[in-house]
């Protein structure tokens, strides 16, 4: 049996023990969301997290839907634990939905500053990454490559995404353009202006594509053809 002083000292080390979470960054799909932070005083914290699913952006005209955002998996780094995650996994989140997860957290049994990891993972198998090399326009013999235009980035399978382009090297003023098309893997499933559209004016030389991406890893070029 401990001592009186083995007692009191021990007590005295739980009493001194402070975890205090200076901030909650929360990540999803490569991208960090930053939260303020909070002290803990028992053994255990419980936070709420609300998740939005704009995995189709909210740059998407109203008649294109995003995919679902499927969370299948939610992680916290050490000295934490995950203790519970309501509601229970895996999530369907509609497109430009919101869910809040309750999550408790184990805090490390000593003292402890600094942030709080949360990672919002789907499995490999949901997610996917998509590497753009260089976009190139064409119309007829004219062949433009963007300026810029390399991007790496993840996503969902199929999901939805804008890909601007400014097509005046490639489009004459009074052309009539009734077909854009891209190259596979990769699908257009919109356009802004819709089809078959004049360069009539300055700002008809801007077109939003919509497109959708593979079910697979990408690494390569995108050609867009106007015709």
């Amino acid at each position: 049996m401990p001592s009186i002083i083995e007692r009191l000292f021990f007590n005295s080390k739980k009493r001194d023990k402070k975890v205090r979470i200076t901030a909650v960054n929360v990540k999803f799909m490569g991208v960090s969301h930053a939260l303020a932070g909070l002290d803990v005083a028992g053994r255990e914290a419980e936070l709420k997290i609300p998740f939005q699913n704009k995995m189709g952006n909210n740059l998407l005209p109203d008649n294109l839907k995003g995919p679902k955002a499927e969370i299948s998996k939610i992680s916290v780094m050490p000295p934490f634990t995950l203790e519970s995650v309501s509601p229970a996994l895996p999530v369907q989140v509609e497109f430009m939905s919101r869910v809040v997860f309750t999550i408790k957290i184990g805090v490390p049994d000593m003292s402890y500053e600094g942030p709080l990891q949360i990672n919002f993972g789907n499995e490999a198998a949901n997610s996917i990454t998509i590497s753009i090399r260089k976009v190139t326009l064409h119309r007829g013999d004219r062949h433009v490559e963007l300026e810029e235009s390399g991007v790496t980035s993840s996503m969902q399978k199929s999901q939805l995404f804008r890909q601007n382009v400014q097509a005046y090297k490639v489009l004459s003023f009074g052309d009539q353009v009734k077909s854009i098309a891209v190259n596979k893997p990769f699908e257009i499933v919109s356009t802004d202006p819709k089809l078959p559209f004049t360069a009539d004016r300055k700002d008809s030389y801007i077109i939003s594509l919509y497109m959708k991406c593979p079910e697979f890893n990408y690494a390569g070029d995108m050609d867009i053809s106007f015709s």
